[in-house]
């Protein structure tokens, strides 16, 4: 039957026609497809006919593709329209395609009739033409979990096409600042996100250079980026003639008081940016007019035997896979800066060893150890309050033999306070044991 039939072509086009398990979206997108596909045939059948040099192409493009990552939207599906003369490209709505469909079968109904004004019509008139518009090359995804633990973000990105086929690299940073831009040392980086709550944060976006596989690109590149609640997009500047572009493009983001949403933001959503390349209405090729659309669409499905049988969305293998080196990333530098923080302990306590007992400063070397601590997250800081215990014991020692006259040496005051000490060790369940922080002997 019919439906049967649509199925079969979408199927052959590269669509799953499949819609057990699908959602409410999902269905509403299939359906969509399986209407406008007769109508791309239809379409594409009076190009030819016409010889218009269009081919058109039912495709699905995600929401994040469209509006940026974390896009409330569901699957858009869209018609792709090409110049097959220069390769411009432009994608209709549904609703454009369906007015312009009318449009174009009056005109062919025109030509049925004789009317030999169809072949001279001004461009302006003609359904087939459109004007030259920027076309979006791909996105590349940026997570942010690294900004939760106010940790920067460096990488090369893949830039994606609506079906998943690299067409470039994004060099981008992210790193957390001062109001003024500062990039933030070590000491601000904390282990639990929740230190951030409440309080104003800053982080600079800094989109370096791309590279860009295909020559016809080369017109001019930009990008285009939305953050959380930005109403409008960030463009970048238009770099022209190279597929190297450096953009040396950077913002800072501020956030007075950090709220929960805020936070997951970080936590669990990403930048998507968005890169865009500057079509012209350029001269066609002389041999390619001397082709008719039939044989040029021809040619094009031999150039690209696997186009209507590859996928007509990414599946989102790019993003999975960006996520998890920035999951990764995230881990190393949290394990790097900690193992910084933890160095210092040992060094403060060597340090602090090594001197001669009359000159064992204990305020001193607490107060030390405890601004190692509190920048350095909870496991550390848990060590430290040991650590504290086992001076504070010492110093009441210290004390009690001084009031006391017994006249001891500071040595066996020091050694008694070891033994205080212990017992905070002992009662900590070993954590100062099994810690390489410091040994106090």
């Amino acid at each position: 039957d019919w439906d049967f039939a649509q199925k079969e072509i979408a199927k052959h086009k590269g669509f799953d026609t499949a819609s057990a398990g699908m959602s409410k979206e999902q269905i509403i997108a299939q359906e969509q497809i399986l209407e406008l596909l007769p109508m791309v045939s239809e379409v594409n059948a009076i190009s030819e006919e016409l010889n218009k040099h269009r081919t058109f192409e039912v495709i699905l493009i995600s929401g994040a593709a469209m509006e940026g990552y974390g896009s409330k939207k569901g699957a858009k599906v869209v018609v792709k329209m090409k110049n097959l003369l220069n390769g411009n490209t432009w994608l209709w709505e549904r609703g454009k395609f369906m007015n312009r469909r009318y449009m174009i079968q009056e005109l062919y109904q025109r030509h049925l009739d004789g009317d030999e004004d169809v072949a001279k019509i001004p461009q302006e008139e003609d359904p087939f033409w459109e004007p030259p518009e920027d076309v979006l090359i791909g996105t590349a995804n940026v997570f942010l979990q690294s900004l939760s633990y106010a940790l920067d973000f460096d990488d090369k990105l893949a830039v994606t096409d609506y079906k998943g086929v690299e067409e470039g690299n994004l060099y981008v940073n992210i790193t957390p600042c001062s109001d003024k831009g500062k990039p933030l040392d070590e000491d601000f980086f904390v282990e639990d996100p929740q230190e951030l709550l409440g309080k104003p944060f800053h982080f600079k976006v800094t989109i370096k250079s791309a590279e860009v596989n295909k020559a016809k690109y080369s017109k001019g590149l930009h990008i285009k980026y939305k953050s959380y609640q930005d109403e409008d997009f960030t463009s970048t500047s238009v770099i022209k003639n190279t597929l190297s572009p450096e953009f040396k493009h950077s913002r800072i983001i501020t956030y007075p008081a950090v709220n929960e949403d805020q936070l997951g933001y970080f936590e669990h959503g990403c930048i998507t940016f968005m890169l865009y390349g500057v079509q012209e209405d350029s001269s066609n090729d002389s041999r390619l007019m001397k082709m008719t659309t039939r044989e040029l669409r021809q040619m094009e499905q031999l150039q690209n035997p696997g186009l209507q049988r590859r996928g007509t969305v990414s599946t989102g293998d790019a993003s999975e896979e960006s996520k998890l080196r920035n999951e990764l990333e995230v881990l190393r530098k949290k394990y790097e800066r900690l193992e910084k923080k933890e160095k210092r302990i040992q060094d403060l306590c060597a340090e602090w060893k090594s001197k001669p007992v009359d000159e064992q400063q204990f305020e001193s070397f607490w107060r030390h150890i405890n601004a190692v601590a509190n920048s350095s997250g909870n496991k550390l800081k848990t060590r430290v309050e040991i650590l504290n215990t086992m001076l504070k014991g010492q110093k009441m020692m210290r004390a009690k033999q001084s009031s006391d006259g017994n006249g001891g040496n500071a040595l066996q005051s020091h050694k008694m306070a070891q033994q205080a000490g212990g017992g905070a060790q002992n009662g900590s369940n070993g954590s100062i044991n099994n810690s390489k922080a410091c040994v106090i002997q």
